[in-house]
């Protein structure tokens, strides 16, 4: 394979947001996490070693997958993708780890990891090399649409049964937003969407902890204060108020707010740093966003197109739902703030994501990467 000759340019409009909130991140979990570390592991600065140590390998990921011609993922697109399916089938076969009732981690003794991250990832990557090949009938139900739905089923599927239902809807949306941006019908998106509505309402009925937290969403939203935890988490936005009560200064942290290192990080944010701190996080998610809309558009490369697409629009929705569970607008649901929340595998797979995201954006101006893909097989 060759690489571009041409001198690389770096989007420090993209970068540079996520380096603010990495490095941000390393303060914010350090004082969300201290009390419980220190009375459960009795050392407070357990999680904040932890944790920077993967920003510093999160970093890394970052450069490294800048260097790396983003083609190079198309052509072993469907290794990965089988790659993250037998991870994810690895859950149902060897012991793991049990958080909370679901079967979601892999323990390898020296660290765990979370295969449903990289499946996510895995499925953007494989998605985006199948759109290029069938681009030509994929607008056909049996030969183009169907293989691919097949896919997403698939990985979500598997992610459902552990039981995640947040991840498997997040990647599943995901998914079709990025076929509606290719030549896929429209109306097969839509009936897709509609055959899968019956078995999702059969399964939130068939899951009493997901029926619980409707319910305590629901009574919350109507001025009850059965739902603890969001309860907690919106008196730390007000405690906050508009400049925040100072870094490290966090009450809610105090045994108050469960999980406030990791999905519920947000409401720390917004009480030591005020509305300002919350602004500036939906800020810098917004560049985000817009680089790497921006980036897709400029990309003269199919693949490239819809890797920026798939890849940014997943790191954005993570970052809305998170956003909206800690401020009661949607129900409570167990996902992390990217590049924000404690969290091992979440945070390298997100740093992948921007690095493979910085070299499309490197050789968007170029009409040729004079790559040679030969043996290239969907």
């Amino acid at each position: 394979m060759k690489m571009t000759d041409e001198k690389q340019r770096v989007d420090y409009w993209l970068l540079l947001p996520v380096l603010i909130m990495m490095f941000g991140s390393i303060a914010v979990v350090y004082s969300a996490s201290s009390t419980v570390a220190a009375y459960t592991f009795k050392d407070p600065d357990l999680f904040l070693k932890q944790h920077a140590i993967r920003v510093i390998l999160g970093i890394i990921c970052i450069i490294g997958f800048s260097k790396i011609n983003y083609k190079v993922f198309q052509k072993y697109g469907k290794i990965i993708i089988w790659v993250s399916i037998g991870l994810l089938l690895l859950i149902f076969i060897l012991g793991v780890t049990k958080i909370k009732g679901a079967s979601r981690w892999i323990n390898l003794g020296i660290f765990s990891f979370q295969p449903s991250d990289i499946a996510k990832f895995a499925l953007i990557i494989y998605l985006s090399a199948l759109l290029v090949k069938k681009k030509d009938y994929v607008h056909w139900l049996y030969k183009g649409y169907l293989p691919l739905y097949f896919y997403i089923i698939l990985v979500t599927g598997l992610i459902l049964l552990q039981p995640n239902l947040s991840t498997a809807v997040i990647i599943f949306t995901t998914s079709m937003i990025l076929l509606l941006m290719s030549n896929v019908k429209f109306k097969h998106v839509i009936f897709s969407v509609l055959a899968l509505t019956p078995l999702i309402i059969i399964f939130i009925l068939s899951k009493n902890y997901i029926i619980g937290r409707l319910t305590s969403h629901a009574e919350y939203s109507s001025g009850g204060e059965s739902n603890y935890q969001l309860y907690q988490a919106i008196i730390g936005f007000g405690n906050g108020g508009l400049f925040g009560i100072g870094p490290g200064n966090s009450m809610q942290r105090e045994f108050f707010l469960p999980e406030a290192h990791a999905d519920f990080i947000f409401s720390v944010i917004g009480e030591e740093y005020g509305f300002i701190g919350t602004m500036t996080v939906i800020i810098l998610y917004s560049f985000i966003a817009v680089r790497g809309f921006a980036t897709s558009k400029r990309i003269n490369d199919d693949y490239g197109k819809y890797v920026a697409i798939g890849l940014t629009t997943l790191i954005t929705l993570y970052a809305i739902v998170n956003m909206c569970v800690a401020t009661g607008l949607i129900p409570t649901t167990g996902v992390p703030m990217p590049f924000i929340s404690y969290g091992g595998t979440a945070l390298l797979i997100n740093s992948v994501a921007v690095g493979i995201l910085l070299n499309i954006s490197s050789g968007r101006n170029l009409k040729s990467q004079n790559l040679e893909l030969n043996g290239f097989q969907s």
